[in-house]
Formats: C-alpha cells, sequence, structure tokens
C-alpha cells in the first residue's frame, strides 16, 4: 500500500518535526502529526495533495540573530513553482542548486532517510537510472529508467569499488570492468601502451599557486612579473604532479564558466625574464626563502617536494637561490592571513561551487591582511560586480576585468592545475569525464555490451549526497538524483533538469524556479514544489530528522553551498 503524507507534512508532520517549537512553517490549518513509519525494504510512494508552504514561517531568516547563511526564505508557492530568497545578491546561485547533494527527493523518502540511513541504497530519484540491487561490499546495478537509447546508451550500469589501485587496473586489464577510476601511477604509463586500453583526463578543481610575501625585495611589480615569466609551468605540472596535470592559465581553472575571462598568463621566458630581473635591480645574491605547511593543501599533497621543483627553476632560470621553509599548518595559515609572511610561499584555491567568485574571493575579499588582497583592490571591484549580477555577459565582463587585474599587479602566480586520469576498454565510445566525477556512464556505448561496469575507489553509502562527498557518491547520486539544475555532462555549465527555468529579479536576490510539469520518481510518486522545499528544509534545518540523526560534518556540502544551518539541533 503507498504511504500517504499527512496534510502539511511541512509543519509538525516528520520532517520539520523539531523544527515547529520555535520556527514553525507558514501553512494552515495545523496538521496532525504523522503517525511513526513503518521501513519497508522498497521505497514508499506519497500521494498526498499539495499545499502551499514556506520555511521559515516567521519571515527571512536572514534577520536571525547569528545566522551566517546565503538563504532567507524558500517557499512552495503554487505545486510548480518554488521561491528562493536570499540574504544578497548571488549571481552563482544556478551553479549552487546544481550541485549533485542538492537532488531533490519525495517528502516520504525524505522521512524514510531519517529514520534508516539503509534506505539510500534503495531511493528512488528522478535520474536517467533507478537502483534495480545493492550488495553492500559488492556492486550496486543501476538500470535505465527510460527507454534505452534515449536517456543512456548502456540499458545496465554496474558500479564496483577497489581502494587498491593495482587491483582497479588488473580488473581493467583482464577486461572484467569497463572503466576505472584514478589507475596508479606506475599502472597508467604500462595502461596508455595497450592499444585494448585508453587513458583519459579528468579535469582539475584547484589552483597551486607562488605568492609575494611582503618582504621588500618582492614590493615592485617588475619583479613579480619577471619571477612569473621565469616558470615553465607546463614541465613543473609534469615533474611535480600527477597525470592529468595542466599549467594554469589563470587563477580559476578553466572548467569552471568564466574562469577564464581576461588575458592568459604570461608565457614562459627565460632569458627575457632574467633580463627584466637585471634591470629591475633584484638582488640575486640576497637570501629567499619559500614558506609552505608541514600538510597536504587541495591539489597539493606535498607542499615542500613542490616548492623544491619551483626552486630548481629559480635557481636554474635565474640564478636565484630559495631555500625551503617547512612551517606548522597553523603558523603558516596565521602568517598568510596576518600579511607578516615574508619571502614566497605556495598555496592554493578550490572551490566546491562551481563560480569563479568562490575562488578568487577567499583571495581578494575586503578586510583581508594577507598579501594577496591587499594588492588587488582592483580584483576586488570587478568581484563585487560579477557577484552580484546573474546576467552572463556582464558577470564575463567583470570576471575578465579580475582576471586581467591579477595578472597586472601578480600578488601571485597561478601555476598548476593539479588533475588525474581515468581509465577505460578501447571499445567504449562517447567517454567523457567531469570535474566533480559525476561522469556520464550512462551516455558511453560499451562496445556490442550491454552493460557497463566501472570501477571506483570506495563504496559511497548511497544514493543520498547530502551527507557524503566522495567523487564515488556524486557519481552515483548523479545517475540516480536530479537537483533543479545541474551541470553539463562534460562541464561545469549548469542545465535545467527538474526545474524548466530558475529567473532572478532585477538584484540577483529572489530566483524563482518553475518545475518541469509531469515528472515521476522511480517509484511512481509525483514530483511537486513540497518536495523541493522538504529537500532543501532536510539539509538547512538543523534540528530537521535526517539532519539531527547524522554527525554534523557529514554535511559539509551544504555549509559550502549555502553557509550557515537555522535552528538548533536537538541535544
Amino acid at each position: 500500500m503507498a504511504h500517504r503524507r499527512a496534510p502539511g507534512v511541512f509543519l509538525c508532520a516528520s520532517l520539520l518535526l523539531a523544527a515547529c517549537t520555535s520556527n514553525p512553517v507558514a501553512t494552515e490549518p495545523p496538521a496532525t502529526p504523522t503517525p511513526a513509519l513503518t521501513v519497508d525494504p522498497t521505497p514508499s510512494v506519497s500521494e498526498a495533495p499539495f499545499e502551499r508552504a514556506a520555511w521559515p514561517a516567521g519571515g527571512s531568516a536572514c534577520d536571525t540573530e547569528g545566522y551566517t547563511g546565503r538563504i532567507g526564505r524558500i517557499a512552495a508557492v503554487d505545486a510548480r513553482t518554488v521561491r528562493f530568497t536570499l540574504c544578497a545578491p548571488d549571481g552563482a546561485f544556478l551553479a549552487r542548486i546544481a550541485d549533485p547533494a542538492l537532488g531533490i527527493l519525495d517528502a516520504a523518502t525524505i522521512e524514510r532517510l531519517a529514520e534508516d540511513p539503509a534506505s539510500a541504497r534503495s531511493l528512488a530519484g528522478t535520474g536517467p537510472y533507478r537502483i534495480d540491487r545493492w550488495t553492500s561490499g559488492e556492486d550496486a546495478i543501476l538500470v535505465a529508467a527510460g527507454d534505452p537509447g534515449t536517456a543512456s546508451e548502456a540499458p545496465t550500469l554496474v558500479l564496483r569499488w577497489a581502494a587498491d589501485p593495482t587491483q582497479r587496473t588488473f580488473e581493467l586489464q583482464s577486461a572484467t570492468v569497463d572503466g576505472i577510476d584514478a589507475p596508479g601511477a606506475l599502472d597508467i604509463e604500462r595502461i596508455a601502451t595497450q592499444p585494448e586500453l585508453a587513458v583519459v583526463p579528468r579535469a582539475a578543481l584547484a589552483t597551486v599557486f607562488l605568492a609575494f610575501g611582503n618582504e621588500e625585495a618582492f614590493a615592485g611589480v617588475r619583479v613579480r612579473r619577471a619571477i612569473a615569466a621565469s616558470l615553465d609551468r607546463a614541465a613543473l605540472a609534469a615533474a611535480a604532479f600527477p597525470a592529468g596535470s595542466a599549467a594554469a592559465t589563470h587563477l580559476v581553472p578553466c572548467v569552471v564558466p568564466g574562469g577564464c575571462a581576461g588575458e592568459a598568463w604570461y608565457t614562459f621566458n627565460a632569458p627575457a625574464a632574467a633580463a627584466e630581473l637585471a634591470a629591475a635591480r633584484f638582488d640575486l645574491d640576497g637570501s629567499y626563502t619559500i614558506h609552505v605547511p608541514n600538510r597536504p593543501l587541495a591539489g597539493l599533497a606535498n607542499p615542500a617536494a613542490v616548492a623544491e621543483a619551483v626552486a630548481v627553476q629559480l635557481r636554474d632560470n635565474l640564478g636565484l637561490e630559495i631555500a625551503i621553509d617547512v612551517m606548522t599548518a597553523r603558523n603558516f595559515d596565521a602568517e598568510v592571513a596576518a600579511g607578516t609572511l615574508e619571502g614566497l610561499y605556495l598555496s592554493s584555491t578550490s572551490s566546491s561551487v562551481a563560480d569563479p567568485v568562490a575562488y578568487l574571493d577567499p583571495l581578494f575579499r575586503a578586510g583581508l591582511k594577507a598579501t594577496t588582497a591587499t594588492r588587488g583592490k582592483e580584483v576586488r571591484a570587478a568581484l563585487a560586480e560579477a557577484a552580484a549580477t546573474a546576467d552572463a555577459e556582464a558577470r564575463e565582463a567583470a570576471l575578465g576585468r579580475a582576471n586581467d587585474a591579477i595578472r597586472s599587479v601578480v600578488p601571485l602566480i597561478p601555476l598548476v592545475n593539479p588533475g588525474s586520469v581515468v581509465a577505460f576498454r578501447a571499445d567504449v565510445d562517447g567517454v567523457a569525464t567531469s570535474p566533480l566525477g559525476t561522469d556520464p556512464l550512462g551516455a558511453f556505448t560499451p562496445g556490442d555490451r550491454s552493460q557497463l561496469v566501472f570501477m571506483g575507489i570506495g563504496e559511497p553509502t548511497g544514493a543520498y549526497c547530502g551527507d557524503q562527498r566522495s567523487a564515488d557518491a556524486l557519481r552515483v547520486c548523479a545517475l540516480v538524483t536530479e537537483p533543479l539544475y545541474a551541470f553539463a555532462a562534460d562541464a561545469l555549465r549548469p542545465e535545467p533538469r527538474l526545474a524548466e527555468r530558475c529567473t532572478p529579479d532585477a538584484d540577483a536576490v529572489v530566483w524563482t524556479c518553475t518545475l518541469r510539469e509531469g515528472v515521476v520518481f522511480h517509484d511512481g510518486s509525483r514530483l511537486d514544489a513540497g518536495d523541493v522545499l522538504a529537500t532543501y528544509v532536510a539539509q538547512w534545518d538543523a534540528s530537521a530528522p535526517l539532519r539531527a540523526a547524522r554527525p554534523e560534518a557529514t554535511f559539509a556540502a551544504w555549509a559550502a553551498l549555502f553557509g550557515g544551518t537555522l535552528g538548533n539541533a536537538p541535544d
């Protein structure tokens, strides 16, 4: 029998039970509490009539003392309309809601997940594949939810996992799998020499950079530009980074839309750089240092080793002798933030939000004392313009000005976009990789086989990504569930999925999303705006049953995308 939600499911019924004591949902009349769910191994169907609802009930969360989030209020205006009211203009809103962590679920599925986390291995989404069987410790079998050849090329996907890269490579060479993620460094060259196999790069979502501290020797723009031109970034990527890495042309990876607006970085020219440094009367006999933290950074597994490779180039190309100073991470971070670090330092920028402002703002925003920010006032102004508009042309122009300002002032030098690779059987056609790991496996054609078998690194807990962040988890979530918007198959360009469109007001503060008509979840329940509200509130409300049942750190995606939660988690 289909499970039915009680009317007003967003009131004191299940999902928002704890929230009702302090932030009741604005619906009427008050609902009768929903009886406890009986957990069933198959997804339940909810066909409760749609009811208008909003959260929080008392007005915008932006007015709540201590609240640090970006969203002020979400309203299910009618069955096909959801309205988001933000606390500030946000031109990156579509990139935020396209994250796989925000795959929309039926409200009854969210209730079930809160009571039975294992149901994440059988949940019903609206994606191109549905979960047919999930055997923990072995594999997950997904079958096409639509007609093969329309929503997908492979009728069946088999997902397997192995932590050992040697085992993954062995499985690929033995033809027991069609593709693997991240083959071992020692295996890549061997795979590349076998005609029946193919290595495919995966674009990066981080940029490693060399920054200038506050030392007087590096105070002049002329000196900083000369040092920038002296570094062979392509050689550095090949020598000191994993396969699939590439020289950075801008501070933001080019796979991020708008990230590479403006002029590309200075080309490598060691003789010209040496001449320029001499003309600037730079003291080559001085004592200089590259500072690095004693822990990995995003895209930078071994900072000291990369610093050594940079130091070798500076010595060989400029005659500049550089010492490496490995600092405790706490002291390194504190001195960078205070702008007191002298010499040079190695760091990186990355973001889970596929928007250039999210990469650049932590380095250049107002109020920061780091040398990147104090030397980047023009960057800051351009970023403010980009953040405040959703107009694509205006954003592109502003981001171009920001990148050109970085290139002109040279507060830092973008070095490398650290990448990775995947490997496939050569007869698998249509292979494309996503920077997030959400590879569109269903669009691949596995030769003459009716199923495609892919081996990742670690088994996810299921197809709900609100509380997990690995590439393996995001991959399966993107196959089974759909957000309002989602990223294009092999890029980070937001495209409509469950929403026909999401349009902003003139200030990019109020975003109104219109849902596609007639969307049905894999279990037969129908999508409406209430399901969107339930999906978001389940992560936004600190007291919501789904969130309260899990450790706070597991919801890192929400924190990165939208900032703080509302309400109090139960004791």
